[in-house]
């Protein structure tokens, strides 16, 4: 099973990617499951808490941060980068960061679009990869 933590800030581009995760899984016919949350930063703990009490095969980090008038995208965007890899070196779990950090909403929205490059396919792309990959190291 592969979960996905997605970020409710910014529902609009997480929608998206979370659409493509899904197309690509339901494609492959893997099962997963989705679990929502408030933002890019409590994507950290939650994906935590999913490892350590589901033990999914890989898990999903979707979000997206997109850089306003302030610092606030610096801190957001360092420690949800640090915190995941942070994570993805003390689990035995994939941890596949699927975060967009953009510089402005138009940026983010073209890496989310289905008809376009989503992201949300390669997230599942990789996720594969990985498993594959922590089953035979």
């Amino acid at each position: 099973m592969i979960a996905i933590v997605r970020s409710i800030f910014n529902k609009e581009i997480t929608d998206k990617l979370l659409e493509g995760c899904v197309n690509e899984l339901v494609q492959k016919k893997i099962e997963y499951r989705i679990f929502d949350c408030p933002g890019a930063v409590e994507t950290v703990g939650y994906t935590k808490k999913i490892i350590d009490t589901l033990r999914p095969d890989a898990i999903i980090v979707i979000g997206a941060i997109i850089k306003g008038d302030t610092d606030h995208y610096e801190y957001v965007c360092n420690y949800v980068t640090q915190g995941h890899s942070y994570l993805a070196t003390q689990v035995d779990v994939p941890v596949i960061f699927g975060i967009l950090t953009t510089q402005n909403e138009q940026l983010a929205l073209e890496r989310a679009s289905t008809n376009n490059m989503n992201k949300g396919k390669e997230f599942v792309d990789t996720a594969l990869y990985m498993m594959n990959v922590y089953k035979f190291i």
